[in-house]
């Protein structure tokens, strides 16, 4: 059997691609258990600086396997819900939580866990021809992946409320208008734009980055005051890496920076 998620390092940069084309990349225990071993190596890995994630063929993800779901509703299907969720789960944590950028490439259908998987990266590049809808309410469900701590707080909450209740489809028009994605971009053009961006984040400052991540993180769970501490904190300790050192130098000598993220 071929695995339904591989993971490629190229240099600095990991891409983490789903792979059951075959059905739109939809998501199952399987897809979901090799989901989270792929994006928790990504994290340990201190060779890759910039992660991207992205879909086979057709689409980036086009939400439930529900195949998988019908075939254990009347025997287990809530506990095979669960432990999916709970994998799933895992590697959202994952993403938010490493100190490094995680970016979406998203092309065709993301729906469902889809939808869900890219609202929690920290960037996302999308082909003009994306589709984007939350979907669980049209089965009867309600949303998993983390959309609904991510949508309050990218659109609020009466047009988080909207997304989820209606799930109706949009394109990359309505999704960059509500600020839910970055960059939008030509299919054909789409993975070399990809990996332009990719390849920028992983020479970048990754410390800095990983400090900026957590701040912004956690910015709306704390008071002003715990912020602009943790801020003093965060600028403190980047200050005593090499890539402080190399910006620095850089800057003074008018050239770009060298940055290696140590």
């Amino acid at each position: 059997m071929s695995k339904t998620v591989i993971q490629e390092i190229s240099g600095s940069v990991s891409q983490i691609t789903l792979n059951r084309p075959d059905s739109l990349n939809a998501i199952d225990h399987v897809l979901a258990s090799e989901l989270r071993e792929e994006i928790l190596s990504a994290e340990m890995n201190k060779e890759v600086r910039c992660v991207v994630l992205k879909g086979a063929g057709a689409a980036f993800m086009a939400g439930g396997d529900i195949r998988a779901f019908s075939e254990r509703i009347g025997n287990g299907v809530d506990r095979y819900m669960l432990d999916l969720t709970h994998d799933l789960h895992d590697a959202i944590i994952a993403i938010r939580r490493m100190p490094k950028p995680v970016l979406a490439s998203v092309h065709g259908a993301a729906a469902g866990a889809g939808f869900s998987i890219a609202m929690a990266c920290d960037m996302i590049i999308a082909a003009e021809n994306s589709t984007f809808t939350l979907a669980y309410s049209m089965l009867g469900v309600s949303p998993d992946g983390s959309s609904t701590h991510s949508l309050p707080r990218l659109i609020g909450y009466h047009q988080a409320m909207e997304l989820v209740l209606l799930s109706d489809r949009f394109g990359t028009e309505k999704a960059k208008e509500l600020g839910l994605i970055n960059f939008v971009t030509a299919p054909e053009n789409l993975e070399s734009e990809t990996m332009t961006l990719a390849e920028r984040l992983g020479n970048g400052p990754t410390a800095a980055y990983g400090k900026a991540k957590s701040l912004l993180n956690k910015s709306l769970e704390r008071g002003i005051s715990d912020q602009l501490e943790a801020e003093a904190q965060g600028i403190m300790e980047s200050s005593r890496t090499k890539d402080f050192v190399e910006g620095v130098d850089a800057f003074l000598n008018k050239r770009r920076p060298r940055f290696t993220g140590e």
